[in-house]
């Protein structure tokens, strides 16, 4: 659900809503749904704005990611 709705809105299908409801309430849902909105949102404006990084989570990802060829790119 929470894949589908950031990357395609229209991919969210009936059947990931039944299986949510299985677990969560409509109002729980609609929170769940917020959420995902609101980091693709902010997915969206950091990448279009190159957002630099802050100096802590850089760290973090270069010791973690680093080896496996990662750097901030525009974010630096």
């Amino acid at each position: 659900f929470a894949l589908a709705a950031a990357s395609q809105p229209n991919a969210v299908t009936d059947e990931q809503f039944a299986q949510l409801q299985q677990h969560w309430s409509d109002s729980e849902i609609t929170e769940i749904l917020g959420v995902v909105a609101m980091f693709a949102f902010l997915n969206r404006w950091n990448d279009t704005m190159a957002t630099p990084l802050e100096a802590s989570p850089a760290a973090v990802a270069t010791q973690a990611l680093g080896a496996q060829g990662w750097t901030a790119g525009k974010h630096g």
